[in-house]
């Protein structure tokens, strides 16, 4: 029975780039997958001839191959955001799971989140341009910003938006999160929580506005024109989510009128930003290229990850992380 069971099991897949994999991830992909053969490649011609044989495929998989894999049962992302299945909507009712790697991403990011803040509230990129001009600047009192006693409204208040929230409580602030169903049991003792219907209610109140929400059909452009009308003429728009739940001709109007007073972005609509866009040249914007959920051992992170929803698998548990294919998340 064994020996039928052993010939049942199929490939895995694992699609990163060299510089991404980890060492001896196809030792411990097999030890923790009952000696399943391992394959690593993200080449069309290594893949495309085994398709038959792939059981469950990780990393950055090859989406538009998915659908030709007829034993393919689980997909395992090496990111948080499962937009890119949008793409191909014959993947939706294909029976195969989808598990993100949702809960490895808070320490950087919220260390990102906080960081564009300080910087912005610090005056740290005049300081930084004035130290390259060999110029002494003297900064005025009202120019700088402290947290204390201003609130942070988050949208999309997951696993990132509770460390976030977390964190602003130890600077003082009052923390608000805004998620689709929220259940006051799970707010983090200190922190507000809401349904996000109530977005525009709350704008109004809040000193920084974080955006950490996944792209999908109901988000795309969540926050445009009306959403930045409410906010206060002295509050921030950070995003740190994807570009794609931002109007960003809205934003743009908003900065440009000083409806805001600045926005610190790490994702943009169209990636990388084109160079025609107004938004390099905006003193009320700080830009970095979507790093925000970089890590230094971020490979590692997503592999035990991996490698914990893979002992799950064959043990026939439910996976941490499942993403549903039709709403992307």
């Amino acid at each position: 029975m064994r020996e039928i069971i052993e010939k049942q099991k199929g490939l895995i897949l694992v699609s990163l780039s060299p510089d991404r994999l980890v060492p001896n991830i196809t030792e411990l992909l097999r030890e923790a997958g009952e000696n399943r053969p391992v394959l690593l490649s993200t080449k069309a011609a290594e893949i495309e001839p085994v398709l038959d044989q792939i059981e469950i495929s990780m990393g950055d998989p090859p989406f538009a191959l998915l659908s030709r894999m007829p034993r393919l049962r689980w997909v395992q992302l090496w990111s948080a955001g499962a937009d890119l299945i949008q793409r191909f909507p014959e993947l939706r009712d294909l029976p195969f799971r989808l598990c993100s790697a949702s809960g490895i991403h808070g320490q950087q990011l919220t260390e990102h989140v906080f960081g564009l803040i300080l910087a912005w509230n610090r005056g740290f990129p005049a300081a930084f341009a004035a130290q390259k001009r060999r110029e002494w600047l003297n900064t005025e009192d009202r120019l700088i910003r402290v947290l204390s006693g201003k609130t942070m409204l988050i949208l999309g208040f997951g696993a990132i938006g509770e460390q976030i929230a977390r964190t602003s409580l130890v600077f003082g602030m009052t923390a608000i999160g805004l998620r689709r169903t929220p259940s006051k049991d799970s707010a983090p003792p200190g922190v507000r929580l809401e349904s996000a219907e109530k977005l525009r209610d709350f704008l109004p109140q809040a000193d920084y506005v974080v955006n950490i929400l996944p792209a999908t059909p109901d988000t795309r452009h969540i926050f445009g024109e009306p959403e930045f009308c409410r906010m206060k003429p002295e509050a921030l728009y950070i995003n740190v989510g994807r570009g794609a739940t931002t109007g960003e001709a809205a934003l743009i109007k908003a900065l440009e009128s000083k409806q805001i007073a600045g926005a610190l972005l790490d994702v943009t609509e169209q990636e990388p930003l084109p160079a025609g866009s107004p938004l390099w040249d905006m003193d009320n914007v700080i830009l970095t290229s979507h790093y925000a959920g970089r890590h230094p051992e971020y490979g590692r992170l997503a592999l035990d990850l991996a490698l914990e929803n893979l002992g799950r698998y064959v043990r026939g548990e439910p996976l941490k992380n499942p993403v549903d294919k039709n709403r992307g998340y």
